[in-house]
């Protein structure tokens, strides 16, 4: 159920954290202007609009606010996620930006109780957010409340049913994503939802979500990544030959998976990092993997989504983890993700003696039992 909870927070970052790191963009005039209204704010409070761009927030446009109010403005093709963030305030609030001028309003006391006007694309999204994902996010949340007091209670059995019963809520918010998609084949909010959770699915339902969209969608930014995501993924099926990739290991020499599968019949690629809870709690069953096989010809490389240096190393030596590690410390920027397609962790996939892909994202009993298979 870790799961459960680490979907949350993950949830909550996305949308209320606001990172100190990122790029700057010249400001400029465009073909959009969003008129920021935020009363009981004070004059020259500064408000920024920005996107996301690999992983990071770029500055579009920012201004002071005089007499409550600022314009912001940019450039787009079609309809697009920007956030409008204010100075010293943790939060960023998402608008569905369309060419023209569109309303921001605000009040200080609920900044989370905003409102956008002159936007059909917002609309449609607010609706969807609200009315359809709303509902499921709901559920998850008093399902996450009953599951702490069963772990409390040491209540097995419901902690499994409830496990049992958010995997179904899980499954009936994807299909609702996927049918929104088929319904309003012509709104960009479909793409964007399918491309911003495409973690949640696997390379046909992405498939399927793409030829779903209607052809004026096609030059359209969630579109288009949808498609790049399909063509990636698909390079990394099983029977697929890996992709070579090189990074430093800890001590700063460079480390390509190639030499890695060259000296070992089977390679468990594993993507995880220091922090992530899931990908710790699911070390213990690599280690002993590692060490029932690793005679016969088993190893694991492993490709961290760190950022900070000392902790990967630190949770290298506290988790025993004693096989070849690698990372560019770029978190969510890292290269092999991208490469791989890998949008969360823990994933992992396994490289047979001919080099090609013979299984994905095994744990647990399930990676045992695979190992058994190939080496026993």
């Amino acid at each position: 159920m870790r799961k459960l909870f680490s979907v949350l927070i993950a949830g909550l970052l996305a949308i209320t954290v606001v990172s100190c790191g990122e790029a700057q963009k010249p400001k400029q005039d465009g073909n959009f202007r969003l008129h920021v209204t935020i009363t009981g704010m004070p004059d020259s409070t500064m408000v920024f609009l920005k996107k996301r761009e690999e992983a990071k927030w770029v500055t579009v446009d920012s201004s002071l606010l005089s007499a409550s109010k600022a314009t912001l403005s940019g450039s787009i093709d079609s309809p697009d996620v920007f956030y409008v963030t204010i100075a010293k305030v943790r939060s960023a609030f998402p608008v569905f930006v369309e060419k023209g001028d569109i309303n921001f309003i605000a009040d200080s006391k609920n900044l989370r109780g905003y409102k956008v006007e002159n936007s059909k694309s917002h609309a449609e999204y607010e609706n969807f957010m609200g009315n359809v994902l709303g509902a499921f996010d709901k559920k998850v949340q008093e399902l996450g409340s009953k599951y702490g007091v069963a772990q409390r209670n040491g209540d097995t059995a419901e902690v499994n049913r409830l496990e049992s019963e958010y995997e179904n809520i899980q499954n009936n918010k994807k299909k609702a994503m996927l049918d929104y998609v088929k319904e309003h084949n012509k709104s960009v909010v479909g793409p964007y939802v399918i491309y911003s959770n495409s973690y949640m699915f696997d390379l046909d339902q992405l498939e399927d979500a793409v030829n779903n969209t209607d052809g004026s969608l096609s030059n359209n930014k969630y579109v288009k990544l949808l498609k790049d995501k399909v063509a990636t993924l698909k390079r990394v099926q099983i029977g697929q030959p890996f992709i070579d990739i090189t990074q430093e290991d800890p001590k700063g020499n460079p480390v390509s998976l190639s030499s890695v599968v060259k000296k070992n019949k089977y390679v468990l690629v594993d993507f995880w990092a220091s922090w992530c809870q899931p990908c710790r709690g699911e070390n213990p069953n690599v280690v002993n993997a590692f060490h029932k096989y690793h005679d016969k010809g088993f190893t694991v490389f492993g490709v961290s989504f760190d950022r900070n240096k000392d902790s990967w190393i630190k949770a290298i030596q506290d988790d025993g983890l004693t096989w070849t590690h690698v990372s560019d410390l770029k978190g969510w920027g890292n290269a092999a993700g991208k490469l791989y397609g890998i949008q969360s962790i823990p994933q992992n996939i396994l490289i047979g003696p001919e080099g090609k892909i013979i299984a994905r994202n095994i744990r647990g009993q399930a990676l045992q039992d695979k190992l058994k298979e190939l080496m026993d």
